[in-house]
């Protein structure tokens, strides 16, 4: 076990210089964007919000990050369609992101921004922000578990892609999801899975991982495909209390998925299934 996580580790060294040459900027006439230089554990933000956020009550909100070597922009991709529908994102770069560590400060950095933002005289999304969750990539993803397992109810929703060795412990109460890859070795599918089978009794909690896909699958996405419907849905479901958004991830795996389970914990009943 010890040589094969060290051959992983390598692996991450090497991906980790692929990740500076793949950012892409969002584009889109219903969301609003401002930057942020700095913040605990950050070296810079990026706050996405609805253009008609004036118009809403209070909407969800999440911190998002890539992993190792990552910068936010290599999440861009995933802000602007939640921000499209409705909810408040910001992306965050780690001042620290080659650890677990590292990625655990930025999410909590960024929190503390959000909640700042929601306080500050000017700013767009003023008094607008209700509860509040995370969404890490990598070892992004490792560190929104872990940091859920941490701050407990102060986090509503935990949303973990191709996480990198997470550890959650009985203080976890977020409902949380978990996408992997089938074909990923970097982050292998068995470290969500193990996650997702940690995770205390009670916790609502999604799996399920994408056919075919490596490790990059999450970085700088071109095409959306099945499993941004299920992370927005999550959010709208578990933020936002929209209830039409709880068929999106609970009747099977979306297009493209395998290994799906979701059990809903509190709210009662779980399901497993292979992929359409």
């Amino acid at each position: 076990m010890e040589i094969k996580m060290k051959k992983l580790c390598v692996l991450f060294v090497a991906a980790s210089l692929i990740f500076f040459f793949n950012a892409c900027e969002p584009g889109g006439g219903n969301v609003g964007t401002y930057d942020i230089s700095s913040g605990s554990g950050i070296s810079s933000a990026r706050v996405f919000y609805p253009n008609n956020i004036s118009d809403l009550s209070s909407v969800g909100a999440t911190t998002l990050s890539s992993g190792m070597g990552g910068s936010k922009e290599g999440m861009y991709w995933l802000a602007e369609p939640l921000a499209e529908a409705g909810m408040v994102v910001i992306a965050v770069s780690a001042s620290d992101n080659q650890t677990v560590g590292g990625y655990e400060r930025a999410h909590k950095g960024g929190l503390a921004l959000l909640a700042a933002e929601n306080q500050r005289s000017g700013s767009p999304i003023r008094g607008k922000i209700g509860q509040s969750g995370i969404i890490g990539y990598s070892k992004g993803g490792g560190a929104v578990i872990n940091v859920a397992s941490e701050l407990g109810d102060d986090v509503r929703t935990c949303v973990a892609l191709a996480p990198w060795s997470p550890s959650p412990t009985r203080n976890h109460t977020a409902a949380t999801m978990i996408l992997t890859g089938t074909t990923d070795a970097i982050a292998p599918a068995y470290m969500g899975s193990g996650a997702y089978e940690s995770l205390p009794a009670g916790v609502p909690k999604l799996y399920a991982s994408m056919i075919g896909e490596g490790h990059f699958y999450w970085n700088s996405r071109s095409t959306l495909g099945s499993e941004t419907d299920f992370i927005k849905a999550w959010l709208q479901y578990y933020l936002e209390n929209n209830q039409s958004a709880y068929s999106v991830y609970s009747n099977g795996p979306g297009s493209g998925m395998t290994n799906y389970r979701f059990d809903s914990g509190t709210d009662g009943g779980s399901s497993s299934g292979g992929c359409d």
